[in-house]
């Protein structure tokens, strides 16, 4: 989490690369003296390194632009997503969280376009989803348990990445390159990977593309958007027309257009390269709309704290400082009572 290397904390600790090496893997334990140097090294507390791990770590996780980000990067958001999902599953023990609803129907490398549209069908019917654009795209996942937080901490390559925390889906959303509508692409990206994918799948190519394909039939069923896609090449009003309604890219729409086969692959070029002529490929014309964002975490801190409930106590038990774990949550801090010792419900805004 802290994103240093392992020969920056063995010089911290005054040790060496190698002794740090025999600590992670568990082949020797630290001496107090050493851990005492750990705790402000890698600012948290020594309950920290005291408590069980919530999370296999042979468990993926799936990252938007994985091959353009640093492993360091990668090792050092994966980390922020279990901890967070740690401080879930002890936040839930108080404030009963969405149940985690996510119907789980894995593919393999070589399924086809017409299994990946099933399984989006399957999923909004099983979600009872409205015909028509998804109206939020981050509160349908929340509202099925998904934990869903948007941050703006690590590298800018990352875009969003996914993984389960014990039985909870964490997703984070980083960046969205100041794009609302690319947002929501992304948590519908990253439900796919939920709903189709397993640990041996983690980084594949295939996968990618899969959750992709994924997203785009989520949020543009088939038998819905094709009314709404251009025939032509030229009909970029169209495809405006289309943005605007549906809550996508124009960009999106285009590949869905050629997808679905109302724009062939020269059609399909032709458009994109009157896109780059418009100056459309970075500034689309369609007004971006008002930037989705997860609110069950700060629903549920507010829920925590108005029944008497702490996040201090909270980040004891994780072994965090009290400011790093609401920084998490994006909540403020503040000066909480120990909790009352009753189950508190959420409500959850669809």
């Amino acid at each position: 989490m802290r994103g240093i290397t392992q020969k920056d904390l063995a010089d911290e600790l005054d040790v060496t690369p190698a002794a740090v090496s025999q600590y992670e893997s568990g082949a020797h334990a630290p001496s107090a003296e050493v851990i005492e140097r750990l705790v402000v090294a890698l600012r948290c507390l020594p309950d920290f390194f005291f408590r069980p791990l919530a999370v296999d770590d042979e468990l993926p996780a799936f990252f938007r632009s994985l091959r353009r980000a640093p492993k360091r990067e990668q090792d050092r958001a994966r980390s922020f997503a279990v901890l967070l999902g740690e401080a879930a599953e002890l936040l839930d023990q108080d404030v009963e969280l969405p149940t985690v609803d996510i119907p789980r129907m894995p593919v393999d490398a070589e399924a086809g376009d017409e299994e990946i549209e099933r399984a989006a069908r399957h999923l909004r019917a099983a979600w009872d989803v409205e015909s028509g654009p998804i109206a939020h795209v981050v509160r349908l996942l929340e509202a099925h348990g998904v934990l869903v937080v948007a941050v703006g901490e690590f590298d800018s390559r990352l875009d969003a990445f996914s993984l389960w925390v014990s039985s909870r889906p964490v997703v984070v959303l980083c960046s969205d390159k100041g794009v609302p509508k690319r947002r929501r692409f992304d948590a519908a990206h990253e439900l796919g990977h939920l709903v189709l994918h397993q640990r041996a799948r983690a980084g594949d190519k295939l996968a990618e593309q899969q959750a992709h394909r994924f997203a785009a039939a989520l949020l543009m069923p088939a038998e819905e958007i094709a009314p709404w896609l251009p025939r032509r090449a030229n009909q970029v009003e169209v495809v405006r027309q289309a943005s605007e309604v549906w809550g996508v890219s124009m960009q999106a729409l285009l590949y869905r257009a050629r997808t679905l086969g109302t724009l062939s692959d020269a059609g399909f070029t032709r458009a994109m390269r009157r896109m780059s002529a418009l100056g459309w490929r970075t500034d689309e014309p369609v007004e971006a709309g008002p930037e989705e964002s997860p609110s069950v975490l700060g629903a549920a801190v507010e829920a925590l704290r108005a029944g008497g409930g702490s996040t201090q106590r909270l980040a004891a038990q994780l072994g965090v400082p009290h400011g790093r774990l609401c920084r998490m949550f994006a909540v403020p801090e503040e000066r909480n009572r120990e909790p009352a010792g009753r189950l508190l419900r959420l409500p959850v805004a669809t």
